[in-house]
């Protein structure tokens, strides 16, 4: 298959996801101190606030996925489908940005949290009306796995350095503004959305969708959604990759949460370890990122992520079976990190082989709606993954009040650190072996089918 993308094409690609990321990672970051250390809203009622903002998310995404759809039809399959979202909704993400970390002075509590409601709520409609489409973007960049890896590496890299910079930021302003934290996260989130929408623009400029479809009486005619569901049931590799995902986010953002009760309190307060994990992510990303189209290549997506789960499941039950100390966490990052880190870029790229093979099977173009039910699947997972680290540390009984918790907690929480992830990618072995029936053989395009791709 004719290689199409040139370097532009994959750092413009890359940005999107930086620009993203530094939106999403600010209000993940600081938002819940925000509100409960400027704002003032208890810090029962902003949970409240994120549990109904992620309900409307759930709903939220599908309705995004079929609006790129339908316009694309509406407008006869002339012109791009996704990279227009990206030039009109860089600037409803940066407006709603701003909006959630500021509110008019004299608000009553009343009206601060309904302030809250409306920003939060808001933001996370302009964040899905660029992530959606963006997401769905690389599919019609390439359908070369080499490449959609590359542009999958591209992502993760741009991803990475758009979660740190908020990290660094943020404290900078703090330390600046110290008596005036209000400020402090308003200039943050001013700066760090002003580059977002640098990197969107430039995303926009340089990203190109080299795939045309030219829709066919059969294709203009839109599937039921009942028929899209029947069609999507039969997409194997697509529920493989939803389930396996969420697994994935379930497992890193349980452990995320974990990870400073663990340091805390099973490693004598060693925090900085936390910091360690970081860099271990970081570099990992930045080399993975760089060789992944070479290793699709050659080794091919099943054996790739069969892989790396089992690393990371391996990885997992030894760091669970030695003792409890800095060297035997060190030695999960050395090889489960990696490992966690190869998933997480790969996925990327089988989302995209398996929207074009729903196509295969379907006949249709429905690249919005699958991405937005799969953006959908990874919200859940960062949900179960919440849950899981509350839920369970009130079930081995871990108390805030003792110094020293009790040996079956200290246990409790090594368990979830190390076998709830070891558990997971155990899953996501399985699926992988029994469900992953895509290889670079089997890409739509290949087979005749009634709306036949340009390679432009």
């Amino acid at each position: 298959m004719a290689k199409i993308l040139t370097i532009a094409n994959r750092v413009g690609y890359g940005l999107g996801d930086l620009a993203n990321t530094l939106s999403f990672g600010m209000t993940a970051g600081f938002l819940l101190v925000y509100y409960t250390d400027v704002l003032g809203i208890s810090a029962a009622a902003a949970g409240t606030l994120f549990l109904v903002a992620r309900i409307w998310d759930a709903i939220n995404d599908p309705m995004m996925g079929t609006l790129c759809d339908k316009l694309f039809q509406k407008n006869n399959g002339t012109g791009d489908k996704f990279r227009p979202f990206l030039l009109k909704g860089s600037w409803l993400l940066l407006v709603s940005s701003i909006l959630v970390f500021w509110a008019p002075e004299g608000l009553s509590d009343t009206q601060k949290l309904i302030w809250a409601y409306v920003t939060y709520i808001a933001w996370g409609m302009c964040y899905t009306f660029i992530n959606i489409p963006y997401g769905s973007l690389a599919t019609v960049m390439t359908q070369d796995p080499a490449e959609r890896s590359s542009l999958a590496g591209a992502r993760a890299m741009g991803g990475v350095i758009g979660a740190v910079a908020p990290n660094l930021v943020v404290p900078l302003f703090l330390s600046i503004f110290a008596d005036a934290m209000g400020q402090a996260y308003l200039y943050s989130i001013a700066l760090l959305g002003g580059i977002a929408l640098l990197c969107h623009l430039v995303a926009y400029r340089f990203t190109e969708e080299h795939i045309k479809y030219t829709p066919t009486a059969q294709t203009s005619s839109p599937l039921s959604f009942a028929e899209t569901l029947r069609t999507m049931s039969k997409n194997k590799p697509f529920i493989c990759v939803s389930i396996a995902s969420m697994l994935i986010l379930t497992a890193m953002m349980g452990q995320g949460s974990i990870s400073y009760y663990y340091v805390s309190q099973n490693l004598d307060g060693a925090v900085w370890i936390i910091s360690v994990a970081a860099v271990f992510q970081v570099a990992a990303i930045i080399i993975l990122g760089s060789v992944i189209g070479k290793l699709t290549t050659r080794f091919g997506t099943k054996k790739i992520m069969v892989s790396a789960f089992s690393g990371v499941a391996i990885a997992s039950v030894i760091a669970f079976l030695l003792p409890t100390s800095i060297a035997g966490l060190f030695v999960f990052y050395a090889i489960g990190t990696p490992a966690f880190m190869l998933t997480h870029i790969l996925v990327w790229a089988n989302v995209a082989d398996c929207i074009d093979y729903n196509y295969e099977i379907s006949g249709q173009r429905q690249e919005g709606l699958i991405y937005s039910s799969y953006s959908f699947m990874r919200k859940m997972g960062q949900a179960i993954a919440g849950f899981i680290a509350g839920m369970g540390l009130s079930v081995i009984g871990y108390d805030a009040a003792l110094e020293i918790q009790k040996d079956s907690t200290l246990l409790g929480i090594k368990v979830i650190m190390f076998l709830m992830p070891a558990v997971c990618a155990a899953i996501c072995v399985l699926l992988y072996k029994s469900m992953w029936t895509l290889d670079s053989s089997s890409k739509a395009g290949d087979q005749e089918t009634s709306a036949e791709p340009e390679v432009v």
